[in-house]
């Protein structure tokens, strides 16, 4: 079962040339319904803003956790919660 790393951790993707940064969990893919992505992230530094989009990426892409972000009693509890979604999200598409 994946352990989902907390929002505003920022990793190194597979064959990505910038870090992003942990922005949300279990994306769904427009495109196929049903496919959810474990996580959505921006580029770091640069962040959210207008003109860029999310990214999606699963667990496997990440080659290296950069910096953890930030944890406490209610995030763990949150992330507890979706931890046990997980298996129904991934149904969808893995």
């Amino acid at each position: 079962m994946l352990k989902l790393l907390p929002i505003g951790t920022v990793v190194r993707l597979k064959g990505a040339s910038i870090p992003f940064m942990i922005a949300g969990y279990f994306p769904e893919d427009e495109s196929k319904p049903g496919f959810y992505f474990d996580y959505s992230g921006f580029p770091h530094p640069m962040g959210f803003s207008s003109n860029i989009e999310a990214s999606f990426f699963n667990a496997a892409d990440i080659e290296r956790i950069l910096a953890m972000g930030y944890q406490d009693e209610e995030q763990m509890e949150y992330v507890k919660k979706l931890e046990s979604f997980q298996p129904e999200a991934q149904e969808g598409g893995k």
